[in-house]
């Protein structure tokens, strides 16, 4: 009796080891290389008690890219990905303007306020370097987390404006500086305004499903940079963030 247990315990453990052996070949391929793209949901958050760089709203953008992972275990990876985003943030309603842009003599750090429609995009080409640990949920299924820092270099900066206002003195439109409403439409640039680089935090979690020779990949991945973003102190302090859904496909190398 005592020797069918033991052999019944020696091939449950050689069992144990062949599963946990076909889940490491599947899921820690050596390197794998893949692309993705998805829905970018960006947010400036400002500070600083500056009513240019505050109450900015989550605007709908989009990011594309490819992936890179090195596995060097059975759950770890070092995952890389090179990607374009387009970021940025919106705000709709009552905002702050720049006093000098409607009266030349206000003095400077004057700030006025009008209600129309303002947009910001800023668009970056990233590279994120995270640690991705990964645990199996069936043969062919896996669930990850990931976590690293990533730097942005900015590609290009436009705001975007419409709508009419009458401008007035104080936030809550009660003092009128302007005898009419002024038209706010305009695209201008505003590259030489913000820093080149972003550098900040990004992570998330994600589910992988075996299909054909690579792998269904859908990610959701939240960032948030570290740098203030706003090249001159007059424009205030902004920080990027953003929330990515993402649908992709890799493959193994090796």
């Amino acid at each position: 009796m005592k020797k069918i247990i033991v052999t019944l315990l020696i091939l449950l453990c050689s069992m144990n080891w062949a599963i946990a052996q076909s889940l490491s070949n599947n899921n820690n391929h050596k390197f794998t290389v893949g692309a993705f793209a998805g829905l970018n949901m960006p947010r400036l958050t400002g500070g600083g008690g500056n009513p240019l760089s505050e109450n900015w709203t989550s605007r709908e953008g989009f990011a594309y890219g490819v992936t890179f992972s090195w596995n060097t275990g059975q759950h770890f990876a070092w995952r890389a990905d090179l990607l374009y985003s387009s970021e940025g943030g919106q705000r709709n309603g009552m905002q702050g303007i720049d006093g000098q842009a409607f009266n030349p003599e206000a003095p400077a750090g004057t700030y006025f306020y009008a209600n129309f429609k303002n947009e910001s995009i800023l668009n970056y080409l990233e590279l994120p370097v995270m640690g991705k640990y990964s645990i199996s949920l069936s043969k062919s299924s896996w669930f990850y987390v990931d976590l690293g820092p990533y730097v942005g270099i900015k590609l290009s900066a436009r705001q975007k404006t419409s709508g009419s206002s009458i401008v007035y003195a104080d936030p809550e439109g009660k003092q009128p500086l302007s005898e009419g409403a002024l038209p706010f439409n305009s695209d201008e640039n505003i590259k030489k305004s913000i820093k080149t680089l972003n550098m900040g935090i990004t992570g998330g979690i994600g589910l992988t499903q075996k299909a054909g020779p690579g792998m269904i990949v859908f990610d959701i991945r939240g960032a948030y940079g570290l740098t203030n973003i706003q090249k001159y102190a007059k424009d205030g302090e902004n920080h990027m963030g953003n929330l990515l859904l993402s649908l992709g496909y890799s493959i193994p190398l090796q």
